[in-house]
Order: C-alpha cells, then sequence, then structure tokens
C-alpha cells in the first residue's frame, strides 16, 4: 500500500521538503503495518530499507556479548531508527521491535539515496535529523559521565512523574533506556525514593511528595 504526499508531509522529516520532493518520495514509499511484538530489523543485519514510524512504539534494542538485553531508546512517531546504516552502508545498530501496533513508512535504501543526491533539501532534512539525534547522544553521553543513576532519574522525574498516563505511559524499562541504566537499577531507586519520602504512586502515575529533595538529587 502506498503513501501519499499528505501523509509523508505530516511527518517532521519531511515537512520542509519541496513539493517535488515530495511527490518524488511518495512513489517510491510503501506502507508497512506490523502487530506489537514483530521484529522489524535485527541488530546486524544489512541495511535494506529507511524506516519512518508514522504511528505506534518501536523498540530499540542490543545484546551484550554475555546474552543481557539493553533497551536504547523507544521511537515514536516520526523517528527514523536506521538513517545512520543507509547512509554508511554498515549493518543495522539494533534490532528493532514493535510495542503495539505500528505503522511504517518504507523507502529502499537504494531509492532514498537517489533521491537525496537530486533533492537538496532531502539531504539537508537528513542532516539535520541525524545533527538532532547526536546532540542526544552527546547529551547523554555528557549525563552519564556527571551524575549518578539517582541523579538522572531524580531529573527524569521532575520533568515527566505527573504526567497523566493517557499523556505518555512509561514504563520502568523505558526509563530505563531515557537516562541510560538498566529496568532492575530504576526499580530499585524507585523503591528507594519512595521509602525516603520523595515520591508516591498514585493512580498508574508517580506522584512528586517532596521536589526540593529531589531537587537536590538532581543536582539543581
Amino acid at each position: 500500500m502506498g503513501v501519499s504526499v499528505e501523509e509523508l508531509a505530516k511527518l517532521p522529516f519531511f515537512a520542509g521538503l519541496s513539493q517535488g520532493a515530495l511527490e518524488e518520495i511518495a512513489r517510491v514509499t510503501s506502507r508497512r503495518e506490523y502487530a506489537s511484538g514483530e521484529v522489524i530489523v535485527l541488530e546486524g543485519d544489512p541495511c535494506q530499507a529507511v524506516h519512518f514510524i508514522a504511528k505506534g512504539l518501536v523498540r530499540m534494542h542490543q545484546v551484550s556479548p554475555e546474552g543481557r538485553d539493553y533497551v536504547l531508546a523507544h521511537l515514536t512517531a516520526g523517528e527514523c531508527p536506521d538513517l545512520g546504516p543507509a547512509l554508511d552502508g554498515a549493518g543495522s545498530l539494533a534490532t528493532l521491535e514493535t510495542l503495539g501496533k505500528t505503522t511504517l513508512y518504507v523507502i529502499p535504501c537504494d531509492r532514498f539515496l537517489a533521491l537525496m543526491r537530486r533533492h537538496a533539501d532531502l539531504a539537508l532534512a537528513a542532516a539535520t535529523y541525524l545533527a538532532s539525534q547526536l546532540r542526544r547522544v552527546s547529551q547523554l553521553a555528557r549525563d552519564l559521565a556527571l551524575h549518578t543513576v539517582r541523579a538522572r532519574l531524580a531529573r527524569f522525574l521532575l520533568t515527566h512523574a505527573e504526567e497523566s498516563p493517557a499523556q505518555h505511559r512509561w514504563t520502568q524499562e523505558m526509563i530505563a533506556a531515557q537516562i541510560g541504566t538498566i529496568r532492575d537499577v530504576v526499580g530499585r531507586s524507585l523503591r528507594a525514593f519512595a521509602e525516603e519520602g520523595l515520591i508516591r504512586r498514585e493512580r498508574g502515575r508517580l506522584v512528586i511528595v517532596d521536589r526540593e529533595a529531589l531537587q537536590r538529587e538532581a543536582g539543581f
């Protein structure tokens, strides 16, 4: 099933492109629907296509040499998890797996690269997207170097804790991916914060009880 120009233009990646570029991209883009738990790409696989998430949630994870699974990110609508491998020709950086029903827009790598050569605005969109990802990774690396897990978790909670489940249902695995640790550590740290009277659970969300203490933990 194909993708219309209007549907492409709704994604931030394509929003600033010319009508001509969008029309060419739409002609080579297909729509794929996935059920929950389906694998889109395996870590190390040759990159065959560029995937843009139109709807749903994708889990990006790697397996360590010891066999432990590490979640790198949870990606939502508008994200493109395999732009890097498409450009450098290397294998996929991680395994991509759907969490819930997911719709992807898919462009074969060779077609995408050919379009980039013809349309400077598409090449600029790709560069801008990669720059934003580099900035995110650099910020995470900085936080890992300068702040403990407790501090990173406190910063996360100060930003997201009082969101309603309807806004975003954060699991411990998702939080771990956001702050650069593993789910078990997040679970222990949340229990410790609750025992210390900094937070409490209420109707499916985490509520901050002692904001000043949490800010001290965060280093603010």
